[in-house]
């Protein structure tokens, strides 16, 4: 596809000429620069995270800053097929508009760096050397360079990823997430984590959950941390960690909410989701285990969902995609999913 000028859409032709007559302003118009003091704000964690409520935060500590948010989900909008592809090809809209938010988002940061802008620059660290590269670059040129990550448990951003992209029910246009960019970033988020927190360019680093302030860290005026390094241990043990009782029920519940939104969608529950509920069932049947004994817990309801959830996927998914039944599991024969067919977008890897 080009435009009307005939440059192909993703080119540096057409972004430069997006980015100056519709990007630059809505991103910046309502910002100053600081010439003397500006601030780079790296946040990042796995898709679905929970970066939003991070984001106030952060704003709140930061109110004579005037940071500037630059997120590449936001900026997808800007390919000219976005609504047609999010509407009728939700599996196929990442892929093809990264090359349009990656290239917009390096033009903002480039923008940023050369207006001295301060800036909020989202994504989900998974690209160690490219995120300490910019940190590096910004920290050059005079900027404060702080690193805010989201902790999140990764069997709850993989379902609110779905929640994401189906809550809205047809015809709304939801926003779909490779099972690939989830599970990668989720893996590589706390290396990339340690690589900053290890890096003397670095002012400062903050871990938050959905719910608060899990840890921070402020180099002293030596340089030196005022706290051990341990955020991306901390990052790691809270995307790890096993859920409580009532909250394994309330993500049972949420995960019934959703199945049932993507086994109505059409042609949904396919190869290119598969990963993805193939590994929710997966974790649905260990917090099921988990749930035997807790008091009070509708475990008799819930299994029966979830053997009803099994059934259905075992009707719609091919048979080699599907685990073989185990022996003696009432809850669910789901244990490992297989790769995903589509792999994640391209994407700056922040």
């Amino acid at each position: 596809m080009t435009d009307p000028a005939s440059h192909p859409v993703g080119s540096a032709e057409w972004l430069s000429r997006v980015f100056e007559a519709r990007v630059r302003d809505r991103i910046f118009r309502a910002h100053a620069p600081h010439p003397d003091g500006p601030v780079l704000v790296l946040l990042g964690g796995q898709p679905a995270a929970g970066k939003t409520q991070a984001q106030h935060a952060i704003h709140e500590e930061h109110p004579g800053d005037d940071l500037v948010e630059v997120t590449g989900d936001d900026l997808r909008v800007f390919h000219p097929d976005y609504v047609r592809l999010a509407r009728d090809d939700a599996f196929a809209m990442p892929n093809a508009t990264a090359p349009v938010s990656g290239g917009l988002v390096r033009l903002a940061v480039e923008h940023a760096l050369a207006h001295r802008y301060s800036l909020l620059l989202e994504g989900t660290f998974r690209d160690a050397a490219m995120v300490t590269g910019t940190a590096v670059r910004f920290a050059d040129a005079g900027y404060r360079v702080e690193v805010a990550a989201v902790a999140t448990p990764g069997v709850i951003s993989r379902l609110s990823a779905e929640m994401r992209s189906l809550a809205g029910g047809l015809p709304s246009i939801g926003r779909w997430t490779p099972p690939s960019a989830h599970e990668s970033a989720l893996e590589q988020s706390p290396s990339v984590v340690a690589a900053l927190e290890v890096h003397s360019q670095v002012a400062r680093v903050q871990v938050f959950s959905r719910e608060r302030l899990l840890f921070a860290n402020t180099r002293a005026s030596d340089g030196a941390w005022e706290h051990p390094a341990q955020a991306a241990a901390v990052l790691r043990a809270e995307q790890h960690r096993i859920l409580t009782d009532p909250e394994a029920v309330r993500w049972l519940r949420n995960y019934a909410g959703v199945f049932a939104l993507a086994a109505v969608r059409p042609g949904y529950l396919g190869v290119e989701a598969a990963p993805t509920y193939l590994r929710l069932q997966a974790d649905a049947a260990y917090m099921l285990r988990s749930l035997m004994l807790a008091p009070g817990a509708p475990v008799t309801e819930l299994r029966g969902e979830q053997r009803e959830r099994d059934a259905h996927l075992r009707r719609v998914l091919p048979a080699e995609l599907m685990p073989r039944p185990r022996k003696n599991s009432p809850a669910s024969s789901f244990q490992r999913s297989p790769s995903s067919p589509r792999q994640e977008p391209p994407s700056l890897g922040l």
